[in-house]
């Protein structure tokens, strides 16, 4: 992927981009030299770090609770490149790629559904 086509991604195709590649660092993170492993866990710590400053006080409580999983991870990731634990690393892979399909499943969703139109946003829960 190359410069460009991050900058006409949209934010959620942004955000599936950064999840895909989150997971591809801790899967590969497991089975790495240390130094290998080492790179791949700090790498997936940047990106956890900019999906987190991607998230914003108007995202209630899933921008919440999304901020509480980022937070573990990038600190988890730090622990597992202290301890080269490989047990919390393929948690982390675990959690990442729980993510990234919750992600991608809501994309799915959310092309599939039609946008209410009108009337006040919220009455249009339900």
């Amino acid at each position: 992927m190359n410069p460009t086509q991050l900058y006409e991604m949209r934010p959620e195709e942004l955000t599936q981009a950064m999840l895909h590649a989150l997971v591809y660092h801790y899967e590969r993170a497991q089975d790495s030299t240390i130094a290998e492993r080492n790179r791949h866990l700090r790498q997936a710590r940047e990106l956890l770090v900019k999906l987190h400053q991607g998230l914003h006080d108007g995202g209630g409580i899933i921008a919440a609770q999304l901020d509480e999983i980022y937070l573990y991870m990038a600190n988890a990731s730090v622990e597992a490149i202290i301890d080269q634990d490989k047990k919390k690393i393929a948690e982390l892979h675990t959690l990442a790629s729980d993510l990234d399909q919750t992600w991608s499943e809501a994309m799915t969703r959310a092309k599939t559904q039609s946008v209410p139109t009108g009337g006040n946003r919220y009455e249009n829960y339900q």
